[in-house]
């Protein structure tokens, strides 16, 4: 179309003889009309008509074109930012940049020469961006949440270590108070038995008396040993009991730690499985949606008040 009147414009031009522009001239200076000269002078304003009409025409669509291209670059950046997935969590580490590349891509919408923007759209852009940025905060607060719950669950685990530590501590404890005691008393049971030793080695006198003395010796050392055997005996049950009742608290303890580790392990499977779960994909994928749906609307608006430049 474009080519066709560019042809039909020069031979218009070129066709006229220059006896037929003297004529013209003269025409444009008096007061008669040339009768056979009629029909070209139409015909030229005719042709210099349509060619500004065209002219329009052909900006007209190319308005519409670059509209149309601003559109379909808006409406795949929608497309890609409302199905994009995150590879690896934490997934609000993503939040703040994909919003940026969102505010990019309406920025450069709202912006372009070739697009109106009215104020309808503006308030329908300002609350979907303002509702997408909340949920994006709320999931941001919960996933922190989560993260920190996972966290405070290892405490238990932490609680069974601490506490195995400090029953060690205390068997060694109660192992150096028991060897020292029954050191101690071992010291004086073998003490007791060398002095009644002696007592049996030593000869017996002429005197009665002497005898008699002797028997009261060696008894008086067996009761000393009875009872030195008897408390050492004593302590070592007592140190057994000790230690067997250390290791009984111990395994009770240790099996209601064990039971609370194993609840919290189960707990912190099922949080860490919703960990791997984007929770933003709906939100981010519905916002873009209705804002690929302003963006439609509002074309459809600006087509309505100037259909000319429709395409």
């Amino acid at each position: 179309m474009r080519l066709g009147n560019d042809l039909c414009d020069a031979r218009t031009s070129a066709d006229i003889h220059p006896k037929h522009l003297t004529i013209l001239m003269s025409y444009q200076q008096g007061s008669g009309t040339p009768r056979d000269f009629d029909r070209p002078k139409k015909t030229r304003v005719k042709q210099k008509s349509k060619t500004r009409n065209a002219t329009a025409s052909r900006h007209g669509e190319k308005d519409s074109e670059s509209r149309n291209e601003v559109v379909a670059l808006t409406l795949a950046g929608l497309e890609i930012l409302g199905t994009q997935t995150f590879a690896t969590a934490p997934f609000r580490q993503h939040f703040d940049r994909w919003l940026k590349s969102l505010q990019t891509v309406l920025d450069d919408f709202e912006t372009s020469p070739v697009i109106e923007v009215d104020d309808k759209f503006r308030e329908v852009r300002t609350g979907l961006v303002s509702a997408v940025d909340a949920a994006l905060k709320a999931e941001q607060v919960k996933e922190k949440s989560r993260d920190a719950t996972i966290l405070g669950l290892h405490g238990s685990k932490d609680l069974l270590f601490h506490m195995d530590q400090k029953h060690t501590e205390k068997l060694r404890e109660q192992a150096a108070k028991r060897d020292a005691k029954l050191k101690t008393l071992t010291g004086s049971v073998e003490t007791l038995r060398a002095e009644l030793d002696k007592v049996f080695e030593s000869k017996a006198g002429f005197f009665e008396s002497i005898t008699k003395s002797k028997a009261k010796m060696e008894q008086e050392a067996r009761n000393k040993l009875d009872v030195a055997e008897k408390e050492l005996e004593n302590a070592k049950a007592s140190f057994a009991a000790e230690l067997t009742g250390l290791q009984e608290e111990q395994e009770r303890r240790r099996q209601a730690i064990l039971e609370k580790v194993a609840a919290e392990r189960k707990e912190i499977e099922t949080l860490e499985t919703e960990a791997d779960v984007d929770c933003s994909v709906d939100v981010r994928q519905v916002a873009c949606e209705e804002l690929s749906e302003a963006v439609n609307d509002l074309i459809k608006r600006l087509r309505a008040t100037t259909p000319d430049s429709a395409g």
